[in-house]
């Protein structure tokens, strides 16, 4: 068992609002607070353990937990309605619960788009931003849209639907984590079939609102100017879900944003990838108690 499945066990739930989220808080409780946001339909233990100890060795206190609709915590569905507001506003009540005035967001893809609505519309319980993977808005006309062998794969995917035993479930999920990844970093199929075995033991739901979230919510790409948070924006040439021009349109976007572009990585964030993060990270998060 790979350290990110065995993390898929820690944590416990925590009622917030109306929702209960599934949490893992690791670190010294009187470390800077970093809060890792995952991708949709992403458990937070998808975030490498390794990395998380990188940054708990530096006296960071880190928070990982399930978005609603996702893991184990409330399973809402595709007609809930919600949109990224909402989910935010199950951050700020994560945040209030630990008594935790501000953090540090990293967030991924959805993860992304979650923290930059915080940003905008929370701005105090920001300590600074870092955007892996993500867009200031997924239906934004001015931004490219997936690549398009990949989007043939998920509509004939989406038409078919996911299968019904849970070996083939696992399969279709790495599946998936095949066409999203790039050439920068090895894929490890191995772990990753292990990784879904665990995804779908914890509450993993076909039918998550994560998309319509996305989706559903404006375009912040005419309100980045707002953004005035230190900010370190993180894309992969090779992204087949947001293409570069996204990662692109952030940095441009937001004031004094620092850009770090990867050849060929994909919409992906492997272990090998986020250690070699780890150091511009850390830097990036010292200066931002000191901005």
């Amino acid at each position: 068992m790979t350290d990110a499945a065995r993390d898929a066990h820690r944590g416990r739930l925590i009622d917030v609002g109306s929702v209960a989220l599934w949490v893992d808080d690791s670190g010294p409780t009187t470390g800077d607070p970093v809060v890792l946001l995952a991708g949709a339909d992403s458990p937070g233990f998808r975030w490498a353990p390794s990395f998380v100890d990188l940054l708990v060795g530096a006296g960071h206190r880190v928070i990982r937990y399930d978005h609603r609709d996702c893991g184990r915590s409330t399973l809402l569905g595709s007609d809930a309605g919600y949109v990224l507001e909402d989910l935010a506003a199950d951050l700020v009540g994560l945040l209030d619960r630990f008594e935790i005035a501000s953090a540090h967001l990293v967030g991924r893809s959805l993860g992304g788009m979650v923290a930059q609505v915080l940003a905008l519309e929370s701005a105090d319980r920001v300590a600074s931003l870092t955007l892996l993977s993500t867009t200031p808005g997924i239906d934004d006309d001015s931004l490219p849209g997936p690549d398009e062998g990949f989007v043939d794969k998920m509509m004939r995917r989406l038409y078919a639907g996911p299968p019904d035993a849970h070996v083939e479930r696992v399969q279709w999920l790495v599946e998936l984590a095949e066409w999203m990844a790039g050439t920068a970093y090895p894929l490890d199929l191995e772990a990753e079939v292990v990784l879904a075995d665990a995804q779908l033991r914890t509450g993993w739901s076909p039918d998550s609102g994560h998309g319509v979230a996305a989706f559903g919510s404006p375009s912040r790409l005419e309100r980045l100017g707002e953004i005035r948070h230190p900010t370190m924006v993180v894309h992969g040439t090779a992204d087949p879900v947001l293409p570069i021009a996204h990662g692109r349109a952030l940095a441009l976007g937001i004031d004094g944003a620092v850009f770090v572009e990867i050849d060929q990585l994909g919409h992906e964030a492997p272990a090998a990838f986020l250690e070699e993060l780890a150091p511009a990270l850390l830097h990036h998060l010292a200066h931002a108690r000191r901005h």
